[in-house]
């Protein structure tokens, strides 16, 4: 069979009857044919449609057996799910590739995820770990989001790679690890907003009178170079109560200025107040390096 329709609402009856399906006794069909039609996200401004392309197919020993494939510009995404008579098996997407730009309403002009996800349907509860490798993000785009009032940055150049993990638990999402990173050879250009102290508080006189480029940066005269920059984060805080830290390596871009930097940033707390001000931190400073 083969239909085509402006909206996938198929998909969600499948979905239902598969998550209802031990709950209700009811047994899923072996039905086996297909479905597409294209779904445009009303909720997201600027998504793009995509078409959608559903197939069903029985296999030995009561196995049903489902793929789904979503093509449109900048999206493709293609998984399977592979249930019992009852509604409970195994689903992952096999491939996926999005850019960020039209699914974050434009907050992002750059940048694209790759998806890995795998996870299980069982009793009517969804569970599952997606991994979302992220590829040319821009860095002061990143920072305008989490830095929106610019108490703490005035602007910053460079690009941005790494992975996010999400849990999902009885359908309910969740924040996994992310680590993200400047490539490898690479440089980013960090401007702070002038700050006096920020940094040169945490370091003897002696050492600031021979780098004279600590006060430069902090005081927003010349940005920081930063050859390292690494944003390790989990949602289980560790010993010292960390969830969050960030390494910096660099120098300040003036080379009048004296001041090679390894900078650990510490964040307390949940990522919110990472992303809602850069809260929490504290600085470990080693002039010289």
């Amino acid at each position: 069979m083969r239909f085509r329709c402006c909206f996938p609402a198929s998909i969600a009856s499948l979905l239902l009857a598969a998550a209802v399906a031990r709950g209700a006794g009811f047994i899923l069909p072996p039905l086996a044919g297909e479905l597409s039609g294209d779904f445009t996200p009303l909720k997201l401004p600027g998504a793009p449609t995509v078409h959608w392309h559903l197939t069903l197919q029985p296999e030995a020993g009561g196995i049903r057996v489902a793929g789904l494939l979503f093509d449109g510009p900048g999206t493709h995404l293609r998984g399977e799910a592979r249930l019992d008579a009852a509604g409970d098996g195994s689903w992952r997407v096999t491939e996926g590739e999005v850019d960020l730009k039209p699914w974050l309403e434009g907050q992002l002009v750059a940048g694209t995820a790759a998806i890995a996800a795998q996870g299980t349907l069982q009793d009517g509860a969804l569970a599952g770990e997606f991994t979302l490798s992220v590829r040319n993000l821009d860095l002061g785009e990143l920072l305008r989001i989490a830095d929106p009032d610019k108490k703490h940055f005035q602007s910053a150049q460079g690009r941005v790679e790494g992975t996010l993990g999400v849990h999902l638990r009885a359908g309910v999402f969740s924040r996994g690890d992310i680590n993200l990173t400047i490539p490898d050879g690479t440089t980013a250009l960090i401007w702070l907003m002038p700050s006096p102290g920020l940094l040169s508080s945490y370091v003897p006189a002696i050492a600031r009178r021979q780098y004279n480029g600590i006060e430069a940066i902090e005081l927003g005269k010349t940005p920081l170079e930063a050859s390292v920059l690494r944003l390790t984060y989990s949602p289980v805080a560790d010993s010292a109560g960390r969830s969050a830290i960030v390494h910096l390596e660099g120098r300040p871009q003036d080379r009048k200025y004296v001041a090679p930097l390894d900078l650990d940033l510490n964040y307390l707390g949940e990522v919110e107040r990472l992303l809602n001000g850069f809260l929490g931190m504290t600085f470990k400073l080693n002039a010289g390096k």
